[in-house]
């Protein structure tokens, strides 16, 4: 089976999240980081024929990477990454307890306030964040306003980024830190909503991409109020 290079960008973004991988049955990809406060799932062109566990997943990237076009051959306890002229890697599967793996159904969610941030609006929130140092990205209803800012809360003198999203006849200040930003560069609706678990209501953002089958669920950050 050959990995197309789509999926190779997106197991890329998904090693930023979480170093290791569960890769189940079938041609969905899910993973979180080890606190549970990001998840992303995609649906990809690759059909894997079982299921098995990566511990190092950029270790596995690298591995990929060293032919144009690998072709993986699955075993029972390990694949083959076949690079040609007979150059063949031997990657033995991990064991499944020792990876962290979303549970198999996303939480229901509650949309509070949705808009849009294309390519390039995500592009200058990471630039911006990256320039001046920012830590975190707002999302505040303010007198019937909502506007996106980039900044430090902890810095009032440091530099700014602002963006109006739109109107709501909500009052709320939901932000996000910047280091929990790890999605895949692309056009998205965003919902600010609340996450159903048994403990309660969470406050989340929603990512879903316009273009393909992925989202991302990253837990706001917990000085936000609604």
């Amino acid at each position: 089976m050959k990995i197309s290079s789509k999926t190779v960008s997106l197991l890329q973004s998904f090693a930023q999240i979480s170093p290791n991988l569960l890769v189940k049955t079938g041609n969905k990809l899910a993973t979180r980081n080890s606190v549970n406060s990001i998840q992303a799932r995609a649906v990809v062109e690759e059909t894997f024929p079982q299921q098995f566990a990566v511990y190092d997943l950029g270790q596995f990237l690298t591995l990929l990477s060293l032919s144009q076009t690998p072709d993986i051959e699955f075993h029972e306890k390990h694949l083959e990454i076949k690079h040609g002229g007979g150059v063949n890697h031997r990657f033995n599967y991990a064991d499944e307890s020792l990876v962290t793996a979303p549970a198999d159904n996303p939480p229901q969610l509650e949309h509070l306030y949705s808009f849009k941030l294309s390519a390039s609006d995500i592009n200058m929130v990471v630039k911006t964040a990256s320039v001046v140092s920012a830590t975190m990205m707002n999302i505040v209803s303010k007198n019937g306003k909502v506007i996106l800012s980039v900044n430090d809360p902890k810095n009032s003198t440091a530099h700014s980024l602002t963006q109006p999203l739109g109107e709501s006849d909500m009052s709320f200040d939901v932000k996000m830190a910047i280091d929990t930003f790890k999605i895949v560069p692309g056009d998205y609706t965003v919902h600010v909503s609340y996450a159903i678990a048994k403990a309660g209501k969470v406050l989340v953002f929603f990512f879903e991409s316009t273009t393909s089958e992925l989202t991302y669920l990253i837990a706001a950050d917990a000085t936000s109020k609604v």
